[in-house]
């Protein structure tokens, strides 16, 4: 380092060092963009196309994303005839951060010498980062700063003001600016003050982080199944991206921008204090890591005011004005994407090949009441389609709510009545239905239309309204304490919400506690509501599972509008069982708005790609991470805009860290993590299958393929565990669909036969070893009797002994997603649980010739599990890696038989075809009984190896009428006569149900 050198970086230290009065005294201010009058949109934004980069010249295509028709999962992926083209010359996020602004940037050319700059070392950079991300206040780092361990090796910075100096230096992504709004004749409690980032730059960030690379979808495509059906999942694979590249014509890059905002509480119960956050995402992110909070792929773009209006007693006009102010400070945020959308934008992506990207709005993520906001409308209408209050409830659909269909009627009021006499105007566009806003911020993006990109959000229309109408309606049919009752008296099962208390005196749920509502309550209300009853809340949560999914299939597409006629058609029978209560009486109808959204899912998901990416749920959590903990590390007064600063730093600090890490590993600042090997034995596919889970955690996984094992980061989102590693001791299924492990340690090692068959009160435990080990007979040959005695010879005394074990498998939506672990339990009678805890499964029992049958040899059964064992052999060559288990089976229902099925394949000794048997009407749930021996009171048990397990599943007692009054959550799995398999314990035991029907 020369002798200048040194004294630059002296000389720029010493200024960070420099005390303050204030302690953002030195700091960049935001950019000022003064008062902005609630004028035309056009006028605030400006005509000029400054800011956009000049369109890049028509070349010849650089490179292809993929060919033209590729195999996917068992799909086929159609790409368009026109794909994105990139071409070289650009920077991706990290290496803008590298080059700063150019030569003239001497915080850049510093950085050239010392990566870490403004810090002097990775170690400093790491102690002003860890002191950074505490959260501790000013003054508790100063007092860590002033200790004397820290003053005799002391760090870059000596106060807390000096290190968040150095920290506003770092590399700046997209700057922040604030605009007083104003509105002649009208005067707020408060400034109306927006703070906003120019959406297209945080748009241009998302799409140039190189986090994104390996998973970034540039080109529409189709997907079709085996038959040449359609299929939609990502927003890519719909028509409208589809449709929109074929009007761009070829090269062009379809940006989906996807927009959401929620007004945030920041107190509870005294102060009420919000803030209306405005987030940005886009849809080439695919879903996966998208829906993930650590991925950071929603940025936070703006501020917005919530203005509260002096002197205007009029509710519908302080609405209007509040509604306004809305879509004109969006307006401003969004009006460099409008341009872009209509003139296209050249933006590097995550590998730095430049492309001429469109930025249509495909979505805008927002509640019910934002929604009719957002479309211009009156709460009496719905947002998306023309349908009034007194519709809502009818099952024949009104026409979709078409942008043509609200500008015409916005301009035809505009020439009756000037929009600046809001009363008056307010007062006539309520006549049409309208809520009176004049210049909605969507009006001149492009093809924009509230119809479509207000999609469905699952959280509040679906999960939010099924407990906010229909547990109030059970309730109301069959009482509170019924309802709590039954809740209570369910299995319970590690992982899965146990409701100790019920829920008829909640008085708030999240919508998490929504979820695991609808999982139980057809199970929990069947025999204690009428039948048609039963019929109509069955559809809706067939409904709510199926409009959920992540692939929908063209038969899905029938199945989930088939689910919701099926409701309409039955409906009233909750209005003649008592179940449609309100303050003033029964309510004698269905006029529910979230209902009436429910019938455009089909529509909006083959347009808009499937509606599960759409949910507010990622919006939710964001609001924690951009929204409330910024508040709280702010001194409650005039937080605005001590949140963005706040944001403002740890944004740079995250991205500093990034690009930190990645420079020093030496790979270069674009992420080409490597490709697996595809199959080369076991252990290759073990570690392809691993792979596949990757996308959704591609910052961890970038770092993981760049960085050393002992510098790996430790913060930030942990990665999903995974049994189908190599190195792990996990087993696997003989099709590998499903990896199990048990611990290392048994939890009873070398117990004798003799006194596991005590501990787990099992007296034909040792008669099945018997069968098993010794005659390895199996059920069929056998026609199911018990050949060994209890005092047979076995080929081993002892066996190792597991209370539980785990299991994993891959979704049966999209075998690219790796399920968590389940944990299955086998615990033993104790005097707290009699009866112990012992969870129930499905095995694939192909020899057995009883059971159902999905395709092919399969047949399945659906059995207890009662022990988990592995032998300890006399004779020590044999190995005895294999776990087994002790199981209890259960039989199917022989009131819901189906045909006989003659071509299944295989059949018993008899001859007889296979027995099919069919779920119950009207519940539309598998019924099993407990299987007995001919004595009526033994139960059938048998030794199965524990790989031929294909699924953990729930069984719910058959309640009836009348519950048994001694039934409880410990002996509900043991003392009933007969189980529903609750196909709707989970959206993956749903789905897996279907595919074994």
């Amino acid at each position: 380092m020369s002798m200048c050198t040194q004294w630059a970086l002296q000389h720029v230290e010493n200024i960070l060092n420099q005390d303050a009065e204030d302690e953002d005294e030195g700091l960049p201010v935001l950019v000022d963009e003064g008062l902005a009058p609630l004028g035309p949109l056009d006028q605030v934004a400006g005509d000029d196309q400054q800011g956009l980069e000049p369109l890049a010249p028509a070349v010849a295509p650089i490179d292809r994303d993929a060919p033209p028709q590729v195999s996917v999962d068992a799909l086929t992926k159609t790409y368009h005839h026109f794909p994105s083209v990139g071409i070289p010359g650009g920077r991706n996020l990290l290496q803008q951060m590298e080059n700063g602004h150019g030569n003239n940037d001497e915080n850049a050319r510093a950085r050239r010498i010392n990566v870490w700059h403004p810090f002097w070392s990775k170690e400093d950079w790491e102690v002003g980062r860890w002191l950074t991300e505490s959260g501790l206040p000013q003054t508790a780092i100063d007092n860590f700063l002033r200790l004397q361990r820290i003053k005799r090796d002391p760090p870059s910075f000596p106060s807390a003001r000096g290190l968040r100096q150095r920290i506003e230096v770092l590399p700046s992504t997209t700057i922040w600016n604030h605009t007083v709004i104003t509105l002649p004749g009208y005067a707020t409690k408060e400034p109306m003050v927006l703070y906003w980032r120019n959406g297209l730059k945080v748009v241009e960030d998302l799409f140039s982080n190189p986090v994104f690379a390996t998973c970034m979808e540039f080109t529409p495509y189709r997907l079709s199944d085996d038959n040449g059906k359609p299929v939609v999942g990502e927003f890519m694979s719909g028509s409208y991206a589809w449709e929109y590249q074929s009007s761009k014509g070829p090269g062009a890059t379809t940006v989906g921008v996807i927009l959401a905002s929620d007004k945030t509480p920041l107190t509870i119960g005294t102060g009420n204090k919000e803030m209306h956050p405005l987030l940005i995402s886009i849809a080439n992110i695919p879903s996966g890591p998208r829906m993930k909070a650590s991925s950071s792929a929603f940025a936070l773009a703006a501020y917005l005011p919530i203005p509260k209006f002096k002197d205007v007693a009029s509710k519908p006009v302080h609405a209007a004005l509040i509604a306004r102010i809305f879509h004109h400070c969006v307006g401003i945020v969004t009006a460099d994407l409008h341009r872009a959308e209509s003139a296209g934008h050249n933006m590097p992506d995550p590998a730095g090949l430049v492309r001429t990207c469109y930025t249509p709005l495909i979505s805008y993520i927002a509640d019910l009441p934002e929604q009719r906001m957002i479309a211009c409308v009156l709460s009496n209408q719905s947002p998306t389609s023309l349908a009034h209050q007194s519709e809502f409830g009818d099952a024949e659909q009104r026409p979709p709510r078409r942008r043509e269909n609200t500008l015409a009627r916005l301009a035809g009021l505009v020439q009756r009545v000037d929009p600046m006499h809001v009363a008056l105007f307010v007062r006539e566009a309520a006549l049409w239905g309208l809520n009176g806003v004049h210049q909605p911020f969507w009006r001149d993006w492009g093809p924009a239309d509230p119809s479509l990109f207000l999609t469905p959000d699952a959280l509040h229309a679906w999960h939010k309204f099924f407990y906010d109408h229909v547990i109030r309606w059970v309730i109301d049919i069959m009482g509170g304490p019924e309802l709590d009752r039954r809740m209570m008296a369910l299995p319970v099962r590690v992982g899965v919400r146990h409701w100790a208390n019920g829920i008829s005196k909640l008085k708030q749920c999240t919508g998490r506690e929504h979820r695991d509502l609808e999982r139980i309550i057809v199970v929990v209300i069947a025999g204690a509501v009428p039948p048609n009853v039963l019929r109509a809340i069955r559809a809706l949560v067939e409904f709510i599972f199926q409009a959920q999914s992540v692939l929908i299939y063209h038969d899905q597409m029938h199945a989930i509008r088939d689910a919701l006629r099926e409701f309409h058609h039955f409906k009233n029978s909750i209005i003649l069982a008592g179940g449609r209560l309100g303050k003033n009486g029964p309510i004698p109808h269905f006029n529910i708005p979230k209902l009436e959204g429910m019938g455009r899912v089909v529509y909006n998901a083959a347009i808009m790609g499937a509606p599960f990416q759409y949910t507010s749920d990622i919006t939710e959590r964001c609001h924690i991470i951009l929204v409330k903990e910024p508040y709280r590390h702010s001194n409650k007064r005039n937080f605005h805009e001590q949140c963005v600063r706040y944001m403002d730093r740890t944004e740079k600090t995250r991205y500093f860290q990034l690009f930190t890490s990645i420079l020093t590993s030496g790979t270069g600042l674009i992420n080409k993590s490597p490709n697996q090997p595809a199959g080369r034995g076991l252990l290759t596919a073990m570690v392809d299958e691993a792979s596949q889970i990757a996308d959704h955690y591609p910052e961890s996984t970038w770092l993981s393929h760049v960085l050393p094992a002992d510098e790996q980061r430790v913060g930030g989102p942990a990665s999903k565990a995974c049994l189908f590693r190599g190195k792990l001791r996990s087993r696997l299924s003989d099709d590998r669909s499903t990896a199990f492990l048990v611990n290392l340690k048994p939890h009873h090692p070398r117990l004798s036969v003799y006194d596991a068959a005590e501990m787990f009160h099992l007296p034909d435990f040792r008669g099945a070893l018997g069968d098993f080990f010794h005659l390895r007979q199996d059920y069929s040959t056998r026609h199911g009797q018990r050949k060994s005695s209890r005092d047979c010879q076995l080929p081993f005394s002892h066996v190792d002994v597991w209370i539980n074990l785990r299991m994993q498998q891959h979704s049966a939506q999209d075998p690219k997603i790796l399920l968590p672990v389940i944990t299955v339990q086998a615990l033993p009678p104790s005097d707290k649980m009699p009866y112990g805890r012992c969870n129930t499964v499905l095995i694939n029992n192909s020899s057995s010739g009883s059971s159902t049958t999905s395709s092919g040899n399969d047949r399945f059964e659906v059995c207890q599990l009662r022990m988990i064992f592995r032998p300890i052999y006399f004779d020590k060559t044999v190995p005895n890696e294999d776990i087994y288990c002790y199981a209890q089976s259960f039989k199917f229902s022989p009131n819901h038989r189906g045909p006989p099925d003659s071509n299944a394949g295989v059949q018993r000794e008899d001859h007889d075809p296979v027995k099919v048997f069919c779920p119950a009407p009207i519940i539309d749930m598998f019924i099993v009984n407990r299987h007995y021996r001919s004595d009526g009171k033994t139960r059938m048990g048998d030794i199965i190896p524990m790989t031929s397990i294909r699924e953990v599943l729930e069984l719910a007692p058959v309640f009836g009428a009348t519950m048994r009054a001694d039934m409880n959550c410990d002996n509900s799995l043991e003392i009933a006569d007969s189980y529903y398999i609750n196909n709707f314990a989970d959206k993956e035991t749903f789905h897996a149900i279907l595919s074994y029907q």
